[in-house]
Order: structure tokens, then sequence, then C-alpha cells
């Protein structure tokens, strides 16, 4: 009986490297499962990285014929020509000859003549500055004669106005932004008598 007894320890002894065999497949599966988790997790972001930086320089084509492909169409066609613009400094800048403008200002005597000049992203917008120019003319002249001396006598209040007038011309023109209106706006001469 003693002998029965001895036999099945040494079988119990020879199966006790077997968990640890179990163990170490289970940590090296383990670990290619989070290589794999990884990699796809990396591949993922690269991928959606790279289509959304695509989506915003290379637009995504609609449908033909529908509004809103054109209005995607326009504003691409916007944005490749603000790129172009600014990608080439070398263009000569678009100015546009607004009226010689003459006024009395406000607390009496005083008159303000001054030419003023716009400049405008292109061509295109030159146009559109030429077809609003009555009321352009309008608005400058009511802003330009409700100051003062005093209002027009300092440098800083005459760059104050001529943000003024900028901002005066791009409410009639509807613009959003500085490429859909004026840029700057230039005073050719500026006399106050």
């Amino acid at each position: 009986m003693a002998e029965a007894k001895k036999a099945p320890a040494p079988a119990e002894s020879a199966e006790a490297p077997k968990p640890k065999r179990n163990i170490v497949l289970y940590v090296v599966i383990g670990l290619l499962v989070l290589i794999v988790v990884g990699m796809t997790a990396v591949a993922g972001y690269l991928f959606f990285a790279l289509s959304a930086t695509q989506t915003y320089s290379e637009p995504v084509a609609s449908e033909a014929g529908t509004e809103e492909g054109h209005e995607g169409d326009k504003a691409s066609e916007k944005k490749k020509k603000k790129k172009k613009d600014k990608a080439n400094p070398e263009a000569p800048p678009v100015f546009v000859k607004l009226d010689t403008y003459t006024v009395n200002l406000q607390g009496g005597g005083s008159v303000l003549q001054t030419e003023i000049h716009v400049q405008v992203i292109d061509e295109k917008q030159k146009e559109l500055i030429t077809g609003y120019l009555p009321r352009i003319s309008s608005q400058v002249n009511l802003l330009l004669s409700s100051k003062k001396a005093e209002d027009v006598a300092t440098l800083e209040a005459k760059v104050k106005l001529m943000d003024e007038i900028k901002n005066a011309i791009n409410r009639v023109l509807g613009a959003r932004d500085e490429e859909d209106g004026v840029m700057s706006v230039e005073f050719k001469t500026f006399i106050v008598q």
C-alpha cells in the first residue's frame, strides 16, 4: 500500500509545470492581442487624420446641378484663390479709387477734403465696389460729415477713421470677412481747413 501512495505523487508533480506553461501561453497571446489592437488604433488614427486634412484641402465633389454643390465649389475656389494670392506676394495689390470727398465738419467752420482709395483682394471685388459706388459714397460722406475737426486731427484718429470707413463699406457690400470686401482704406490726400 505504501507503494500505491507513492505512485500518484510523481504524477501530480509532473502536472505542476503544465499550468506554468499555460500561464506563459496566455501572457504571450495577451501581448499579441494588445499589439494588434494598438496597431489597429494607430492605423485608424492615421486614416482619420489624413482624411480630415484631405477634406479641408480638397473638397469632395457633390452632386452636379445642386445649389449646395455650386456653393461648395464657390467656397473652394475662393479658398484656392486666397491661397494663390497669399502664396504670390509679388502680385501687385488691387486698389479702387473712391471719390474725392469734401464735407463740412461738425462744430462749424472746418472743411475736410480727402481722396480715398481702398484695397481689395482681386479684380472681381473691384467691379463689385464700382457697382456699389453711389451707396458707398453716401455712407462715407455721412461718416466724414459726422466728425469734428478734433476727431481727425491726430494720427491715431485718422487710423481709427480709416477703420470706420472700411467697416462702413463692408456693411454696404455685406462682406463677411476681409477677403469679401475691403482689405484696407488709404487716404491719398487729407486736408482740414
